[in-house]
């Protein structure tokens, strides 16, 4: 699914980026529980999920998805400052052995 405007692209990852970015906000704003999952760490992902999507090409996205999905893992449990240095190590370690 590929959206053209103008002379951007806007794809999944971008919808779900926007999508995850809005139930952040709405969450917090409307006082929803997130529990078991800290607010705090669900926005060290979401601007991870910002900064690194130009880096990332659809042809390497399942290594990428894996990193997500292991930083939605690590949400549960690790403070945004820890959540935070194991996505950076993770993404350089990603980016040095080529998988991303």
């Amino acid at each position: 699914m590929l959206f053209r405007l103008d002379r951007f692209f806007f794809d999944e990852r971008d919808l779900f980026t926007a999508l995850f970015g809005v139930f952040i906000a709405v969450s917090y704003f409307l006082h929803f529980s997130l529990l078991p999952f800290r607010l705090e760490s669900l926005l060290v992902v979401f601007l991870f999920l910002l900064i690194t999507r130009t880096m990332v090409s659809s042809l390497k996205f399942n290594s990428y998805f894996f990193l997500v999905l292991s930083g939605l893992f690590f949400c549960l449990f690790l403070s945004p400052y820890g959540l935070a240095i194991y996505l950076f190590v993770a993404m350089i370690l990603y980016t040095k052995t080529n998988l991303i």
